[in-house]
């Protein structure tokens, strides 16, 4: 199932939600590293992927690289990059792995800032490479994570709630006041999506 969103403010994206048969399910973290990575790849062997992950999936910089980042919330990243280093995937209670993210010294340079495998959004390298654009890829394996987002793929467009009024009338008889007619519930269209 999936979703597309606009966000007000550019092209849309979707969310999508894919539910693997019991023969294709990814059991172990051997099986999880074979289809999503969260590392920089060797810029010598795999340049092509380098080009494409550093141009796609690299989050930020953000926290004390660019304390000004969209994505500071309270002095912290809210998306909570940069990551650990992990040298091995690993399953955690709250549904989501912790990614293998290792300290290799592999590098990219994003406006005069270096970053490294703690700043790389987790994807996978064949949809990465066939696509060429932002694809994040997450595994979760319980229900409360399935529950939350089956919730946030459903949550509707955005709404607005306008009111009509004319404020430079005078009224020389008291007047009763329609709350509800005074109001409107509306779905909020932006420009790319009007378009």
């Amino acid at each position: 199932m999936y979703t597309v969103e606009f966000q007000k403010r550019g092209l849309p994206h979707a969310h999508i939600l894919l539910w693997l048969s019991q023969r294709n399910r990814l059991q172990n973290v051997e099986i999880v590293d074979e289809f999503i990575c969260a590392e920089l790849p060797n810029p010598r062997k795999f340049p092509s992927l380098y080009a494409v992950v550093t141009k796609y999936m690299i989050h930020g910089p953000c926290v004390t690289l660019r304390p000004t980042s969209l994505c500071m919330k309270d002095g912290k990243c809210s998306k909570f990059y940069p990551k650990k280093f992990q040298n091995e995937t690993t399953f955690v209670a709250e549904g989501y792995p912790i990614y293998k993210c290792r300290d290799m010294g592999v590098v990219v340079n994003i406006n005069g800032v270096d970053i490294d495998n703690r700043f790389v959004v987790p994807y996978n390298p064949l949809l990465l490479m066939k696509y060429q654009t932002h694809i994040n890829l997450e595994f979760c394996n319980k229900s409360n994570v399935i529950n939350y987002l089956f919730k946030y793929v459903n949550k509707g467009p955005d709404h607005v709630t306008a009111s009509i009024g004319n404020s430079n009338e005078t009224v020389q008889y008291p007047r009763v006041n329609d709350e509800i007619k005074q109001y409107y519930d509306c779905r909020y269209l932006s420009p790319s999506e009007s378009m």
